[in-house]
């Protein structure tokens, strides 16, 4: 892991709290039983997967919260509207594997995903790791837009078939193509995406 500098970590700290107050919501670590179990709801209903074949478990998700790795959730007063959990990757490269990230349909439209993303940068900083990656399906183009121009992560590798066949409600029409990026925490283009001015990201430069 990287040391990182103090006015950095202040810096997306305090772009994690503008980002949480524009959506409305309170972001905050997660580590007790009832909440995690609340967060393997929540992405039960996300992507609509059977009681029997859940995403996640909340012991899964305590024992990697156990282990140090992160547990998030964005709340709306009581109501849990999305939430995001990563684990920590290769000790050679020393970053974090953001590995799913959901916003509920009533949390839509109001920039909550951004917001746990701000916050777990803000968080992986302060664990001084200054590097994240994750996968997301590149044939939709909201997710590209969000992940490459509003976060300014960046491709690294294209993976076919990466997860093989899924059974729920959002991946059950077909193979699982994903990309992989990486997001550089510490690098211009992130800072100033943090801050709500992205860069425009051109195409033919991430080919």
């Amino acid at each position: 892991m990287t040391n990182t500098a103090p006015p950095l970590r202040d810096e997306a700290a305090a772009a994690a709290d503008g980002a949480a107050l524009a959506s409305g919501v309170r972001i905050r670590t997660l580590a007790e039983v009832a909440e995690l179990g609340a967060v393997a709801r929540l992405f039960e209903a996300i992507w609509q997967r059977a009681p029997r074949n859940p995403l996640v478990t909340a012991e899964l998700l305590r024992a990697m919260v156990s282990a140090g790795n992160y547990v998030a959730g964005a709340f709306d007063g009581p109501d849990l509207l999305g939430a995001c959990f990563g684990f920590f990757g290769e000790p050679a490269k020393g970053g974090l594997h953001s590995h799913i990230a959901g916003v509920a349909t009533p949390g839509h439209g109001r920039g909550i995903g951004f917001a746990l993303k701000q916050h777990q940068r803000a968080w992986a900083l302060h664990q001084g790791v200054t590097a994240i990656s994750w996968t997301f399906d590149p044939l939709v183009r909201r997710n590209a837009h969000f992940n490459l121009t509003k976060l300014a992560a960046r491709p690294e590798h294209y993976l076919p078939d990466f997860y093989g066949p899924m059974t729920d409600g959002i991946n059950s029409t077909g193979d699982t193509d994903r990309l992989m990026v990486a997001w550089d925490l510490a690098s211009p283009a992130v800072r100033t995406a943090a801050a709500g001015r992205p860069d425009r990201v051109d195409a033919a430069a991430l080919r």
